[in-house]
């Protein structure tokens, strides 16, 4: 199937070819590279949004969303070198509150101690006292410019620690999914591959990436939730409310998950029973909490804070009725009430 390529030169459009092998004789020509190995800058390129850098010039290889989407996952079924890579990665606990930060931010600025590239997999293990396989996390931005890190001092523990932080290079990273399971402790990665301590970043292959891949199974939140919710739709138009991100936020998420279930608080639809595997774990979260009562240093608590509920009804929730926004127990309320809708989840 061909693969339509644009190549990009520093955001500006520079080329359009109708399949990736002219486009990496064209990439080849203009910069005098070897074509095999254009080639294979422009696949990784597309599949993981990966830029080429030459100099000063950054270049960018984009195709059609499907096609990009069916190709990475071609890579990755099959192993394929220009698949994304996985690494196993240190971090020391009693230097950064890496739990807490993950319950704060959307994303974090990661140490840069390889040449990680976007969309390469991260399992950090935990040193110190805990000496676990704890985080799978996703890099969405392989080399982040020093001028765009939020050197965050919240975390970080000592304050020489964190003045040595702003002379790294930095990585941009998002979590995709949180285990505490004794099974990836130190001891038994050992038995199943790995060979004396966790000390640097090391790709991870063999035995031991089969090991710690098969207690990771989710993306916490792909495809749970939306940055914005369909509020009201009328013919022609399509008004929307934004998702907060405490309601974003994947480790809140979980908790709140893992808690209370994946049934809307509000009406009890459970998607899997309805839709079978395809709406399994699909639910929003709603935060309870008006945001105008929330200060800069707020942590969001997964239990009293967060609840499970379908897209309508969060929508519902995040409209306001006479100057105030509805509770779950209100709209739960209004739901019963109402002898023209329809409750045979309730």
């Amino acid at each position: 199937m061909a693969t339509p390529i644009t190549i990009f030169k520093n955001n500006q459009k520079l080329r359009e070819e109708s399949n990736i092998q002219l486009a990496a004789t064209f990439f080849s020509d203009l910069l005098n590279l070897n074509k095999s190995k254009c080639f294979n800058a422009i696949e990784r390129g597309y599949t993981y949004n990966i830029p080429f850098f030459d100099q000063e010039d950054e270049y960018r290889f984009i195709a059609p969303k499907d096609i990009a989407l069916k190709r990475r996952i071609e890579l990755e079924e099959r192993d394929h070198h220009n698949a994304r890579r996985i690494w196993l990665i240190p971090a020391n606990p009693n230097e950064y509150d890496l739990e807490s930060a993950f319950g704060r931010y959307d994303f974090l600025h990661w140490r840069r101690s390889f040449n990680y590239e976007n969309g390469d997999i991260l399992f950090i293990y935990l040193s110190g006292h805990i000496q676990k396989v704890r985080y799978k996390v996703e890099v969405i931005e392989g080399v982040v410019r020093s001028s765009d890190v939020s050197y965050d001092r919240t975390f970080r523990k000592g304050e020489v620690q964190f003045e040595d932080s702003k002379e790294l290079d930095w990585s941009r990273i998002r979590l995709l999914d949180e285990v505490d399971n004794d099974l990836l402790s130190l001891e038994y990665l050992r038995e199943n591959g790995l060979k004396g301590n966790v000390q640097g970043s090391m790709k991870l292959i063999g035995e031991l990436k089969d090991y710690i891949t098969s207690f990771f199974d989710k993306d916490l939140t792909a495809g749970y939730y939306a940055d914005e919710v369909p509020e009201l739709l009328e013919e022609g138009k399509r008004k929307i409310v934004s998702v907060n991100t405490y309601e974003r936020n994947p480790l809140a998420r979980k908790r709140c998950m893992e808690y209370y279930g994946v049934s809307c608080q509000v009406c009890k639809i459970d998607f899997e029973q309805i839709y079978g595997e395809v709406g399994r774990d699909f639910i929003h979260v709603h935060h309870i909490k008006p945001l105008h009562e929330i200060g800069r240093n707020y942590v969001v608590d997964p239990i009293n804070d967060l609840r499970p509920v379908c897209p309508n009804c969060h929508a519902m929730l995040h409209r306001k009725e006479g100057g105030e926004y509805l509770t779950i127990e209100q709209l739960k309320n209004r739901i019963k009430s109402n002898p023209g809708g329809n409750h045979d989840h309730l």
